[in-house]
């Protein structure tokens, strides 16, 4: 996944849709022990040698954990010099190194401020495209020290595509708006504030066939799958019981889910 705003550093870190280490224009192919090594300190602000020999090695004995840690370091810096540094017991990449997951995670946040403080406006960022633009973090790598990471940037992903489909259908871009709830509603067909912003967006635009419609696919889905009903908070805005307020500009605009 291609984040805007990645700035210029003598390496970048691509750990979203598959792993990759660039230093400036030019891939560089780190071996694949040197891969999980420089992964695993792209998701933390460095580590003790210790922590992070028994998380990449977890049945190695210490001993021999460590000196794989010696010869993963070691095969990273041959290929990427000073991508990974070493200073007593702890181990980081070089300070300067620009992170991807880490820039997504930065500007999800932003998406996600409180109503009340400056958002980037629809217009900026392509219209928040890029969140439909991939998103997975390591795809395919099942370590223990990654899958929590997955989830995270998972739920943060999903909250930021509500989120943002919230603020276009305020900014009137119904279309942009039902691309980005449909997205989420793709990730994850049972989660209920997904489907919830793909109604209210309907709703928003005057649509409240379109509201329904999608309502009953997503109870169908729900009882099929896990024999459960949508709230009733869910089932009162499709039926129309909770109406969206009006915009400052006088068009619908979605309530918060």
């Amino acid at each position: 996944m291609s984040v805007p705003g990645v700035a210029a550093s003598p390496f970048t870190i691509l750990l979203l849709d598959g792993f990759a280490v660039r230093r400036a224009d030019s891939a560089v192919a780190v071996p694949p022990s040197g891969q999980r090594l420089v992964a695993y300190l792209a998701l933390r602000a460095g580590a003790g040698r210790s922590v992070a020999s028994a998380a990449l090695w977890p049945e190695t004995p210490e001993e021999k954990a460590q000196a794989c840690l010696r010869t993963a370091v070691w095969r990273v810096n041959r290929v990427a010099p000073g991508l990974v540094v070493t200073r007593g017991t702890h181990v980081s990449l070089a300070p300067d190194t620009v992170v991807d997951n880490r820039e997504f995670t930065t500007r999800v946040r932003r998406i996600l401020r409180p109503a009340g403080d400056t958002h980037p406006s629809p217009v900026d960022d392509d219209g928040y495209a890029w969140l439909l633009r991939g998103g997975e973090l390591l795809p395919g790598w099942y370590d223990e020290w990654v899958l929590l990471e997955q989830e995270h940037t998972r739920q943060l992903r999903l909250h930021a595509l509500e989120a943002a489909a919230r603020l276009m259908a305020a900014h009137g871009s119904h279309a942009g708006a039902l691309e980005l709830a449909f997205e989420a509603v793709r990730l994850e067909p049972l989660r209920e504030s997904a489907s919830r912003a793909v109604i209210t967006v309907h709703l928003s635009e005057g649509n409240a066939v379109d509201a329904v419609r999608h309502y009953e696919w997503f109870r169908r889905l729900l009882d099929a799958e896990l024999g459960l009903r949508p709230s009733a908070q869910l089932t009162a805005l499709a039926r129309g019981q909770v109406v969206p307020p009006r915009g400052p500009a006088g068009d619908r605009a979605v309530t918060p889910w």
